[in-house]
């Protein structure tokens, strides 16, 4: 240990014992501490404490004299202590004080010197762990809390002036006897005599109410609070921390009440063995739950509360009597009379403040899928619970029935376009009944934190308001089948699949220019304008704009906004480059994007210039709110001049300035009258016409919106919902208002008003992901399937209906597709940063989702009421989610945005008891939560190469989506127990096993996972695992594996599922694989309703092409990496009758392809990528009159030319203006 160190040791030291001497002084002041004590000794303290603090206060650590003159303080203090300890006598100190020193146990005084003598001993618990001292320090701590509950009761504290004297008294002396025993140079070598070790024993003893004297103190403060509050005492509602005195002084009653059985007769104990436990009951379900509702809930049950708490402390310390005296018996059996009435009073009271905060935090809107859960679960426990479930199933089974019963009604509202306001009132209070009722089961068979008396009558309550609500409901039945002809299913939506530009087709020709001509330096073209106003539309259709793109050897984007780190902009434009440049088709791109994670963020910077700096890049940089983000990249885009560009958007034009190499920023210009009108024809109509009534109310319309696109394409997405009726678009434009020049939220609201209910909280859902991120559609919707925001219908997925709804939201322009298909299906999806913040803003007056950003807010600023959200979309450290844990035990979902490790992931999450969603997918966690067991979506990061048997405990699993750095994962048989997944994910890096070893492999009697439609990436050695898999997952539709292959030239069958519409099947990426190119796809795939086959890496026959051919239902086909036999592939006219869109990528072996003219008949799509030794594509693609367009990337120069001589075969000789040829 360094000298340097030692010092700041002693340093501390002298501190704390300067406290204590300070503490003492104060004492000897209020005649407090010793009546004895010399004058001369309290004169030589005081001197000390100010000549030790003046020399502290100047002490020169690097001093070669520091030691020396802490020294002579270390000696000083204990030269004093010693002086003092020779006078000082407890024994001798009276406890009644002078009448004329009554301000001295003024109780404000008496709490703020009972803290200071507390804070004093917990710093020498900390390091010196003696138990003697922290059994006085608890003793201490209930006294305080016993002060501080009678203190804010009291109003004459002078009725209570011996109770706080005690007080003070006793905690002076704790203070003086600890610092002149228990602290000192020498305490740790010191064998103290026997006396001074029962020191503190008698301390606790003058605390406890064991001494008879002490006893009557207690008991008489009580009495006289009884008085007080039966006469008429209110809180101070104003403070929201009123109920902490009453759940702090319940820890002190039960505290003493455990001390009975060794401080009361033994007798009566037994006797009493009842009651008290069922008043220990009473009391921990009040501790737990007072201080979890607002203090307005309260105040017309305090009385009655503070009531109880008062005679339950009257009752224990009364039995704390050995001797069973007159006085005390006369106590105890008045309060035994009383604590059958006080037990009936407060239960209803507990049933109120359980249930009160559960209903305050539920949210204000809900998904109408959330009652089909609700039915599902409550079949599932009357079949599994009924034995433990005797006292409440009648109830459950009433419950049941009327949510049955009104399945219709839901339905009827989630048809509806347009929902009145009493079905979307009832439905909200529905399915806020649903969330209670799933509580309640939880809760009961769980967690079993509530009692059952306290469920039976949640119960009851809840079916009687159930009742009322189906009594409700025929009054408005008439009301909810008119307007029927302006309703339609919200199931049958056609999008809008053109994201119009307007008005700017001057500044998209000069910008292209920009990009693709002028000077070969590196070049910033900004983009600046107000939000709402068109930067990123413009932006994004120039950076994907053809000319643009066959002109840039590498182009990579990124959304910045407002909360941004460096490293995740560098990661994401890495990641962007990476999926745009040609690589294998098994690279391992999840695994080296957790690689590159663990990097430091100066090398990820390198690693960026260095893949950028020898090509031609072109970086678009959207929604960049500070001069920061580019001080932060600057250095990655070096400058090779050769004409790379970067693109940027913003709202500032300091930004844009400051970025500036040669360009000018555009200043995007607002919109004219005519524009805005244009616009909104488009949007409104499309192709067609707009009839000529409604061209003036248009035009109106339009001036209206502020000259701004987001403003025209929501007011768009309202009319287009609308009958197309003069006197509906006069109601429209007499709602906007003068004020929607300057608020585009006002529009936003009108939009999200008329959404039908079903769709808000789908819509307010985007606020629970970042600002401008790029979202998974396929991650979308199970994570609204999970949160119970999807209603079921007959012969249709969750995931289909939800994709339904997100289909509506774009129609509406709440939403924009930003990645689709060839087929049209969206593949990802994004909202507008103005509808981000308005979706975060009333997500969270909904109740439907807490936003918490670390660096923006103090975390600590959350109260309990906040954490306590359903719903939690965190951007934040991981160290405040164990911070906050003790809050978030009602908290239901869980999405973590940091990239980073969370260690001791099942610890952490632990509390979160309830918990349904968990979203870790960008985190990398050390261990798997699997105590969760109401878990139906959890996503994570994981670096195990193996999955603990303990998974089967989330036995209500039904999206399991993991994401590894490791190649392999074992799987255990276990997770076959997880009888409701209907997603199992592990990442396309992964090769992943059934089982870990031979020894445990899969047992043909597991379970079938019946509900399991899709699967990634299992991996099979031979076509009798395939079977094997098969026949435990009869209803897959979507397969995506890894399979062995082999050189056999025999092809079973393999039935594959009747519902199976995706299969990938991909040979294993291994070294020796490049020895063996001749293992072959060897089976029969045999699925009649495939319509999507991907397959990659295999050596395809022509029996395997033809197998391929013959799929009646094939849409998209996929051919990645193949070996073609003799290098050729022929096709016949009875193939690929239904084929739209036919993929082949990086098939360097394929040379010949013969196509008879029949065949392809209904192509739409032909891409064909990185084939270089190909010779031509058939001139019969030509004459195929479905196609749509040819796409070629990294061929030769024979592609290119036959693709450009089925181009002016398409358009010349049959006329298609539509047909595309994209050459890059």
């Amino acid at each position: 240990m360094s000298s340097h160190k030692v010092s700041k040791e002693r340093i501390a030291f002298l501190e704390r014992e300067l406290k204590f001497l300070d503490t003492f002084l104060v004492l000897q002041s209020q005649r407090v501490a010793c009546d004895d004590m010399p004058e001369y000794a309290t004169q030589k303290a005081q001197a000390l404490l100010r000549n030790s603090r003046v020399a502290l206060s100047s002490l020169d650590l690097t001093s070669p004299n520091t030691s020396q003159v802490v020294q002579q303080m270390e000696d000083d203090i204990q030269m004093t202590k010693l002086e003092i300890r020779a006078n000082y006598s407890f024994h001798k100190t009276s406890l009644q004080l002078s009448a004329s020193r009554d301000e001295i146990a003024d109780p404000r005084f008496v709490e703020d010197f009972m803290d200071i003598v507390a804070a004093h001993i917990h710093d020498l618990v900390k390091i010196d762990d003696a138990p003697s001292l922290q059994e006085v320090l608890k003793e201490l701590k209930m006294l305080r809390s016993f002060i501080r509950f009678v203190s804010e009761r009291c109003n004459e504290p002078q009725n209570q002036h011996t109770f706080f004297t005690h007080a003070l008294v006793v905690a002076g002396h704790v203070a003086m006897l600890v610092w002149l025993y228990f602290t000192g140079r020498d305490y740790k070598n010191k064998d103290l005599a026997l006396g001074e070790i029962n020191v503190l024993v008698f301390l606790q003893m003058k605390i406890k109410p064991i001494r008879p004297r002490i006893r009557e103190i207690y008991v008489a403060v009580l009495k006289a609070l009884k008085s007080t509050i039966q006469s008429g005492w209110h809180p101070d509602i104003k403070n929201e921390h009123v109920a902490d005195s009453e759940a702090s002084f319940i820890d002190t009653i039960l505290h003493n009440l455990l001390g009975l059985s060794t401080n009361s007769s033994p007798s009566r104990i037994v006797a009493l063995k009842d009651q008290m436990e069922i008043l220990q009951e009473m009391l921990k379900l009040l501790r737990a739950n007072i201080i979890h509702i607002p203090i307005q809930d309260l105040e017309f049950h305090l009385s009655d509360i503070n009531n109880f708490i008062v005679d339950a402390g009257l009752l224990v310390y009364s039995l704390y009597d050995s001797e069973e005296e007159d006085m005390a018996s006369g106590e105890v059996n008045q309060a035994l009379l009383d604590l059958p009435g006080n037990i009936h009073q407060i239960k209803a009271i507990i049933y109120f403040i359980i249930r009160k905060p559960f209903q305050s935090n539920l949210p204000m809107i809900h998904g109408l899928g959330y009652v089909d859960i609700l039915l599902n679960k409550l079949a599932e426990f009357q079949a599994h619970y009924a034995d433990s479930l005797v006292r409440i199933q009648m109830h459950l089974q009433i419950i049941q029935n009327q949510l049955m019963s009104l399945q219709p009604f839901l339905e009827a509202v989630a048809e509806k376009r347009h929902s009145m306001f009493e079905r979307q009132h009832y439905a909200t209070l529905l399915i806020g009944k649903a969330y209670e009722v799933e509580y309640i089961l939880d809760a009961a068979c769980i967690s079993k934190e509530i009692p059952y008396w306290c469920l039976e009558c949640w119960l009851i309550d809840i079916g009687k308001e159930i009742s009322l609500i189906i009594a409700e409901i025929p009054m408005i039945q008439d009301t909810m089948n008119t307007n029927i002809g302006n309703t339609s299913s919200q199931l049958d939506r056609t999008p809008n699949l053109n994201d119009e530009i307007v008005g700017f087709e001057d500044e998209i020709a000069k910008l292209r220019a920009r990009l693709t001509e002028g000077t070969k330096a590196r070049d910033v073209i900004s983009i600046v304008g107000m939000p709402g106003q068109g930067k990123t539309t413009l932006a994004y259709r120039l950076y994907s704009d053809k000319s643009v793109v066959a002109h840039f050897d590498i182009r990579a984007q990124c959304s910045v906004s407002q909360l941004y780190s460096r490293l995740d902009l560098v990661l994401a434009i890495l990641h962007d480059a990476d999926q745009r440049r040609d690589k294998s088709i098994l690279h391992d791109a999840a695994g080296e994007d957790s690689q590159r994670r663990k990097m430091r963020e100066d090398d990820l910077a390198d690693d960026l210039r260095k893949n950028l700096l020898p090509k031609r890049y072109l970086i678009l940089l959207d929604d960049v709110w500070e001069t920061s983000v580019w001080d932060d990249l600057r250095g990655c885009f070096q400058d090779a001049n050769n004409g790379s560009r970067i693109i940027i958007t913003t709202r500032d034009h300091e930004v844009a300035n400051y970025s500036r190499c040669h360009s000018e920023p555009l200043q995007l210009r607002m919109f004219n009258d005519g524009e805005s009108w244009m616009l909104l024809k488009k949007k409104v109509f499309g192709e067609e016409h707009c009839p000529p009534l409604l061209t003036n109310v248009g035009k109106k319309i339009a001036k209206k919106c502020g000259k701004l696109p987001l403003s025209i394409a929501l007011v768009a997405g309202i009319l287009s919902e609308m009958e197309k009726k003069e006197e509906y678009w006069e109601r429209v434009a007499a709602n906007l208002g003068s004020h929607i020049h300057s608020d585009s939220k006002a529009i936003i609201e009108q939009s999200y008003q008329n959404l039908p209910y079903h769709l808000r909280c789908c819509f307010l859902y985007f606020g629970s992901f970042l600002e401008d991120t790029m979202i998974s559609v396929s991650k979308l919707t199970k994570l609204w399937t999970s949160e119970g925001f999807i209603k079921g219908y007959e012969g249709k997925s969750p995931e289909d209906i939800a994709e339904c709804y997100l289909e509506n939201l774009i129609t509406r322009n709440l939403v924009m597709d930003a990645k689709r298909s060839f087929g049209g299906k969206i593949k990802a999806c994004r909202v507008h940063d103005l509808l981000h913040d308005f979706c975060k803003e009333r997500a969270k007056e909904e109740n439907l989702l807490l936003w918490i950003e670390w660096g923006r807010i103090n975390p600590m600023c959350y109260s309990h009421k906040q954490l306590a959200q359903r719903r939690m979309s965190i951007y934040a450290r991981v160290n405040t989610l164990e911070r906050w844990s003790s809050s978030c035990s009602l908290v239901s979902s869980v999405i973590f945005h940091n990239y980073s490790s969370i260690a001791q992931a099942s610890h952490i999450f632990h509390r979160f008891k309830f918990l349904k969603v968990l979203d870790l997918e960008l985190a990398e966690i050390d261990s798997l939560p699997t105590n969760l067991v109401h878990l139906r979506y959890f996503a994570a990061g994981i670096d195990q190469k193996s999955i603990p048997s303990s998974i089967s405990n989330l036995w209500n699993l039904e999206y399991l989506i993991l994401k590894s750095s490791q190649r392999t994962l074992f799987l255990p048989n276990t997770l076959w127990k997880l009888v409701k997944l209907r997603h199992l994910d592990v990442s396309a890096s992964i090769r992943t096993y059934v089982t870990k070893n031979k020894a445990q492999e899969l047992p043909e009697t597991s379970s079938k996972l019946y509900d399991l439609e899709t699967l990634s990436y299992p991996y099979f050695s031979c076509v009798e695992d395939v079977e094997l898999m098969l026949r435990k997952t009869p209803h897959l539709r979507k397969l995506k594996c890894m399979f062995m292959g082999t050189r056999s030239y025999q092809y079973p069958v393999v039935e594959f599922p009747s519902r199976l519409e995706t299969l990938k099947i991909i040979r294993p990426h291994l070294e020796w694989n490049l020895f063996y190119p001749e293992l072959h796809l060897s089976l029969c795939i045999s699925s009649p309703n495939t319509k999507n086959l991907t397959v990659s890496n295999f050596y395809l026959v022509h029996w395997n092409l033809s197998n391929i051919g013959l799929l009646q239902n094939l849409q998209v086909l996929k051919l990645k990496a193949v070996y073609f036999q003799e290098r050729q592939w022929e096709v016949s006219n009875d193939e690929f009758l239904q084929l739209k869109v036919l993929k082949l990528v990086d098939c360097v072996w394929f040379h010949e392809w013969t196509i008879e003219d029949d065949a392809f008949p209904s192509l739409e799509h032909l891409v064909l990528r990185g084939c270089k030794r190909l010779k031509a594509i058939p001139s019969c693609f030509g004459d195929i009159s479905s196609l749509m367009s040819i796409e070629v990337r990294k061929c030769n120069e024979f592609v290119v030319n036959s693709a450009r001589e089925i181009f002016n075969t398409q358009v010349e000789d049959y006329q298609n203006s539509s047909f595309k040829v994209i050459i890059l």
